[in-house]
């Protein structure tokens, strides 16, 4: 995990520090597990922090980037926190369709990856582990051949997840691998989903067992469609127009927002840092401010 943010002079960003002197920048959150709250500092919600900065068209630290980056592991493909600063208090897990899927995307987006790699981590990581097998108690939306979540060989069932099922369809569009075994299962998958879920916001929740609240769903929904993925535009129409999704921007800046979890709730992550950095990137984006480094800056300075 990477260390606290130092303490900055007026007026200087701690992620300028933090990549003046090498050091990565990770935003940080709080996570609840058994009963107690622990700091935390993971790629995963740095990522989200990466996303919402660059779609209000603004500039993302370079330190930020760096932190995705210490995400990679020996596999190609990404992971929740850096291999080096693992926390102890959480189990060791494989690379993830979902952590790959969304900083594979923000470091081609910088350039921090070329697209050739992008490719070949996309096909390995994500692309050739499909479900091939159901459960027998199973929700009546899954379905067989779509992504699994994480990267393992040789299992042939895993979780899915339908928020991280959006975010592979939005890189996959991005890198024009639209045509892949998958990718039409998977957008059949969340049409049915949503059928299924309705206005229901407990049918809606256990969509996305990695995700508390389905905020993050339409949210995903979103991006997919910015990155021209097909059908997305629909159904973010959709999960935009239920009772759970009509507010979803809204929710995912509120301070107690739950950002991401493990599966169905044993431990929930929140940050205000995100949901302020959220809040500030899509006012920004919306009014185009003259000086959108300085105001970066000031902002998470704020943050600090």
């Amino acid at each position: 995990m990477s260390a606290a943010a130092p303490v900055c002079p007026p007026r200087i960003a701690p992620a300028r520090v933090a990549a003046a002197d090498g050091r990565p920048y990770f935003i940080a959150s709080d996570v609840v597990l058994d009963g107690q709250r622990l700091r935390d500092r993971n790629g995963f919600v740095t990522a989200l922090g990466v996303r919402a900065l660059r779609r209000a068209g603004l500039p993302v630290p370079a330190a930020m980037l760096d932190a995705l980056q210490q995400c990679r592991s020996a596999r190609g493909g990404f992971r929740f926190w850096p291999e080096r600063a693992h926390p102890d208090w959480a189990p060791r897990l494989p690379d993830d369709a979902d952590d790959t899927a969304i900083m594979l995307l923000e470091l081609l987006h910088e350039g921090r990856i070329s697209r050739a790699d992008a490719h070949r981590t996309a096909c390995l990581a994500i692309a050739r582990r499909r479900i091939a097998q159901l459960p027998l108690l199973r929700p009546p939306w899954l379905r067989i051949g779509v992504f699994a979540t994480w990267s393992r060989d040789g299992i042939r069932r895993d979780l899915v997840d339908c928020t991280a099922t959006a975010n592979v369809l939005a890189l996959f569009a991005q890198l024009r691998l639209a045509h892949l075994p998958g990718v039409r299962e998977a957008a059949d998958m969340l049409a049915a989903a949503l059928r299924w879920a309705g206005d229901d916001e407990l049918r809606a929740a256990s969509l996305s067992p990695f995700y508390p609240d389905p905020a993050e769903f339409v949210l995903a929904l979103e991006h997919a469609a910015e990155c021209g993925a097909a059908a997305a535009d629909e159904l973010h129409r959709l999960a935009a127009a239920t009772a759970w999704g009509r507010d979803a921007p809204a929710r995912s800046e509120r301070p107690d927002h739950a950002v991401c979890g493990s599966p169905y709730g044993m431990a929930a992550w929140r940050s205000p840092e995100l949901a302020r950095l959220r809040a500030w990137a899509r006012r920004s984006g919306a009014i185009r401010h003259r000086d959108p480094q300085g105001e970066l800056d000031e902002q998470i300075m704020a943050m600090a």
